[in-house]
């Protein structure tokens, strides 16, 4: 099924013998910097100076009939992010939206506590669409205390197992690159799944990564937890032996000063000799790649390609380069114009979003599920000589 364009104009091969002494291929895909896990890593490329930034305000832009509202933070810490988002909603009413969308800024801080009367106060308003906040804080603010009836929340926050009705992320996160990864070992015939992960990693977290892998047609053998410290791998490993023997896949998470040696131990083979297939996600500094270690691994991430098609008109606009979250900002202002272009000005309705087909913008192909969650379709890669090369494409659709 082919995604809606709303703003910008077959198999793996075998990764090679990774395991030394040994000709298996283990095949590891990672986002590589999906925003929640490694923002930074994903604008690589684009602008990531922030030393003209200033803070958002509250201000309107556009004069349409239809009213979305964008919930931004002051924090000085959030400021480069809240700024692109902005400037990249701004630059899509520009070319998508004029004469149709008006978009209401309001910019307080993350901890004052206003997320729910801000919504409250749009949906009162008759705002169609409310785009933010930009903390899981403050979407738990509005999951408790601004309950439907209220417009739809495209939340400017990384998936997670808690979300509230009719509210989604825009960011993906390190588990949907986990299982974007379990579906390529699934239709591999690879689909006995142990996960390999921190002590400490997110209870929420390895049950959406269980239900997702059962949903994909996998099977998850165990857990297996390690020390974030690295003391004493090996014994980690061995505690888990027998989850080991029984599978054919592992899901890799964690990215912590340990994850190297990690690598290392299981690219040595002394455990999992049935694996032939590792998924990892972006919780791996990009660094690793240059390990020896690692050459021959798959790496998924997110397109980005997209992005260069608003790249022009963004720096001539605001004087720099389009991030990441300057893609987000303009996809959210995107979809609304999309939407209500096709549909009029009641087309931004909950069916309409989560349409199966999904959207195409400028951070690639994604869909809104029925359950609070985004999906997001991401490029495959191999590392090889410390880069990355690409093997499979997102394709067109779902």
């Amino acid at each position: 099924m082919t995604a809606n364009n709303i703003g910008v104009d077959g198999p793996v091969a075998a990764a090679g013998a990774w395991l030394a002494g040994t000709s298996r291929a283990l095949l590891v895909l990672a986002c590589a910097g999906l925003a929640g896990c490694q923002a930074s890593n994903l604008g690589e490329g684009l602008d990531a100076s922030s030393s003209s930034i200033s803070p958002v305000s509250s201000s309107t832009y556009g004069s349409g009939p239809v009213t979305v509202t964008m919930l931004l933070p002051t924090d000085a810490a959030l400021r480069k992010k809240a700024a692109d988002i902005a400037d990249g909603a701004k630059l899509a009413l520009d070319d998508l939206g004029a004469g149709q969308l008006r978009i209401d800024f309001q910019a307080f801080s993350s901890t004052s506590g206003q997320a729910a009367s801000k919504v409250q106060a749009a949906a009162a308003a008759g705002s169609k669409l409310i785009i933010g906040p930009a903390t899981n804080a403050e979407v738990s603010d509005i999951i408790a205390r601004a309950s439907p009836p209220r417009p739809p929340v495209l939340a400017l926050v990384a998936n997670n197992s808690a979300g509230g009705t009719h509210i989604w992320p825009l960011y993906g996160d390190a588990i949907d690159s986990a299982l974007e990864g379990v579906g390529v070992a699934v239709a591999a015939k690879q689909n006995n799944i142990v996960v390999v992960h921190e002590a400490g990693f997110p209870a929420e977290n390895l049950l959406r990564l269980r239900e997702g892998i059962r949903l994909k047609g996998g099977t998850t053998i165990g857990f297996v937890p390690y020390p974030k410290s690295g003391a004493n791998l090996s014994g980690a490993f061995a505690k888990g032996a027998a989850v080991f023997a029984k599978a054919n896949t592992i899901v890799l998470l964690g990215g912590g000063e340990a994850i190297g040696q990690v690598i290392d131990i299981l690219a040595a083979g002394e455990f999992g000799k049935s694996i032939a297939t590792a998924i990892a996600t972006s919780l791996i500094p990009e660094e690793i790649y240059k390990r020896p270690s690692a050459q021959g691994l798959m790496v998924a991430i997110p397109s980005t390609s997209d992005v260069s098609v608003i790249s022009g008109r963004f720096k001539a606009k605001f004087g720099r380069a389009p991030s990441y979250d300057a893609a987000i900002g303009y996809d959210a202002i995107a979809i609304a114009a999309g939407l209500v272009r096709s549909g009029g000005a009641e087309a931004i309705t909950v069916e309409n979003l989560t349409s199966n087909q999904g959207f195409r913008a400028a951070t690639g192909l994604f869909r809104f599920r029925p359950d609070g969650r985004v999906e997001r379709r991401m490029v495959v890669h191999r590392i090889e000589d410390g880069g990355l090369k690409v093997i499979q494409d997102e394709g067109d659709g779902f």
